[in-house]
């Protein structure tokens, strides 16, 4: 792991929050490390979006979590298939389960690029 900023280790703190359930602590890093993760990282950006995406889902905060769900759908479908673009499928269910209309809104823009 001697390769590792801080970047990404803020970012692997984001994705064991995730894991952990601990979704306004995975928004929390996850925001942090994305702002810092260089533009040229397209697939990276891409995935850690649509996990950012999925802990505001989960956080119960649906608008946010399709803002950022909307922005990462041209990435995901372009350089992030299978795991963004599975994630943002996720984060679609779990809006789903929860009621949300914003995730009838998520399904309709992945429709796009299927």
């Amino acid at each position: 792991m001697y390769f590792y900023s801080e970047t990404w280790f803020t970012l692997q703190r984001g994705m064991a929050a995730l894991h952990l359930r601990d979704w306004r602590t995975a928004v929390d890093h996850l925001t942090v490390g994305l702002a810092a993760l260089p533009d040229g990282y397209r697939r990276d950006r891409a995935w850690y979006r649509a996990c950012l995406a999925h802990a505001y889902a989960g956080a119960g905060e649906a608008a946010q979590s399709l803002v950022v769900a909307l922005d990462a759908v041209p990435d995901a479908a372009a350089v992030g298939r299978p795991h963004s673009w599975n994630e943002l499928h996720t984060s679609a269910g779990m809006l789903l389960r929860r009621g949300a209309s914003e995730g009838r809104q998520l399904v309709a823009a992945l429709r796009e690029y299927d």
